[in-house]
């Protein structure tokens, strides 16, 4: 395995977002020089990585200029900061593919929402992020794109279906990074690059203009980085209704982190590594022993315990088929073919479904959730691993399984991740340790609406265990200690 150079420690491109935004307030860093730094380091990694699809950097870097000459006072929370978008995240300046070969080249003209808010705060959008086909699987590949590679050890997946945006901030491509989480698309990849990724509570982040219905809330915009207090800074910016959002919880009116704040009591942690299907590797169980350890040192009661998590995987793959259904349909018939087999079948398997059948799962679903969340009238915070097994090598179950049988095997894999889209409840998955050459993250899971909470929890744990990472010596907070 070739290794590419490392960037030097201190470079703006391997720098957290929070660090960038005071070096550029302080007029020690520029806007521009921010941007060219991530650029540069895109031209250097990036074909090694295949992390980012799409470049937008003539763009980005005429928005940086101008971004060096607005007044301080108009000045925005990410002003000058770059950042990628995922490609199931519309933009107006760049194509949008679903990491689907017959969507290839699409360009909606239109910012969704979350991206508007994320320029309009001041970010610099750079480019987009790969991602399986319509985010089906658990490995970042389709027949669109070459596959993406995990930072860490390029013969190995940054999982998915996020995983371009967590190797793209694994590797300097940019500190921020939005994308989405549908059964643990954000998390998942967050635990298999090493930075932390955040699945906010139902309807905390707008879908507009598409609503995702037809997914029944079950999916999230979320953010990517490298440090808890750049995924705040991101939710900051991304969090808020929108006209139309079935799921709109109300605005914030104060922020979700503020640095060396404490909970205003002690929280109840729970903690498990006894998924509800499936069995967990002994690389990860090491990990999350370790971490639960670190847990203990902090100002928290823990306790070992954890809620009943079946029933929830059935009605998630009804749900999965109806939507992949409905995004078929906008395939003209002559390029059906262009699709991979996995989602032809589980687009066949929802055309079979009737109405009745999606509704009996959306209720026998709600039932179960309503069940699931009683467990947070007891604890605060549930603790997990993030991924049952560390990430898979490259060319795993790629094409050629049925849906019914690859789903329940990506299900053990996600069996910590899959059940809190269902029930709504904000899940962040942040670094924990390394199994070999490659990370472990834990996941902490709170109720619904409770970020706040789940943020300064990982905050703590990343004081006491600096990324939970064995960095080489001068490695800046977990930010350059790639083994690139």
């Amino acid at each position: 395995m070739a290794s590419p150079p490392r960037t030097p420690a201190g470079s703006p491109a391997l720098l957290p977002a929070v660090e960038l935004r005071e070096l550029i307030r302080a007029k020690e860093l520029s806007a521009l020089e921010a941007t060219e730094a991530v650029l540069s380091r895109l031209d250097e990694v990036n074909p090694r990585l295949n992390a980012v699809i799409a470049v937008r950097a003539e763009r980005a870097l005429a928005e940086a200029r101008a971004a060096d000459s607005v007044p301080p006072e108009e000045r925005g929370p990410l002003h000058g900061i770059p950042f990628t978008v995922k490609d199931a995240n519309e933009s107006a300046e760049l194509p949008t593919a679903y990491g689907s070969r017959p969507f290839t080249g699409y360009r909606p003209g239109f910012d969704s929402e979350v991206v508007a808010r994320l320029r309009r705060a001041g970010g610099i959008l750079v480019g987009s992020t790969n991602m399986p086909e319509f985010g089906l699987r658990i490995t970042t590949d389709n027949r669109a794109f070459p596959p993406t590679r995990n930072p860490w050890n390029t013969e190995y997946s940054p999982a998915g279906s996020s995983g371009g945006a967590a190797a793209a901030v694994a590797a300097g491509l940019g500190p921020l990074a939005l994308a989405a989480d549908g059964a643990g698309s954000v998390r998942a990849p967050a635990s298999a690059c090493g930075v932390v990724g955040l699945k906010p509570t139902r309807g905390r982040v707008p879908w507009a203009p598409a609503s995702q219905e037809q997914w029944a809330g079950y999916v999230s915009n979320g953010p990517i980085a490298r440090t808890v207090a750049d995924t705040a800074l991101m939710l900051d910016v991304m969090a808020g209704p929108s006209v139309g959002e079935p799921y709109g919880l109300p605005a914030r009116t104060t922020p979700f982190f503020a640095p060396g704040a404490r909970p205003p009591r002690r929280l109840r942690v729970a903690h498990t590594c006894t998924p509800p299907h499936g069995t967990v590797a002994p690389e990860v169980r090491e990990v999350f022993e370790q971490a639960v350890s670190a847990f203990a040192e902090l100002d928290v009661e823990l306790v070992e315990d954890a809620p009943g998590l079946g029933g929830l995987l059935d009605p998630l793959l009804t749900v999965i088929a109806a939507n992949v259904a409905t995004m078929v349909r906008g395939v003209p018939p002559g390029e059906l073919a262009e699709l991979e087999s996995t989602s032809l079948d589980i687009a066949l398997r929802g055309e079979r479904l009737g109405a009745a059948d999606y509704c009996a799962a959306l209720a026998a679903a709600q039932r179960r959730a309503a069940e699931v969340l009683g467990f947070w009238t007891r604890y605060d915070v549930l603790l997990t691993p993030t991924l049952t097994v560390l990430p898979p090598p490259l060319g795993v179950a790629v094409e050629g399984t049925g849906f019914e049988e690859r789903w329940r095997e990506y299900a053990d894999w996600l069996a910590f991740t899959y059940p809190f889209n269902i029930t709504g409840q904000p899940a962040l998955s942040v670094p924990a340790g390394m199994a070999g050459d490659l990370p472990v993250g834990v996941q902490l899971v709170g109720a619904p609406g409770a970020e706040d909470q789940l943020l300064h929890l990982a905050a703590a744990f990343e004081r006491a265990r600096p990324w939970g990472l064995d960095l080489p010596e001068g490695g800046q907070e977990g930010c350059s200690g790639l083994r690139l």
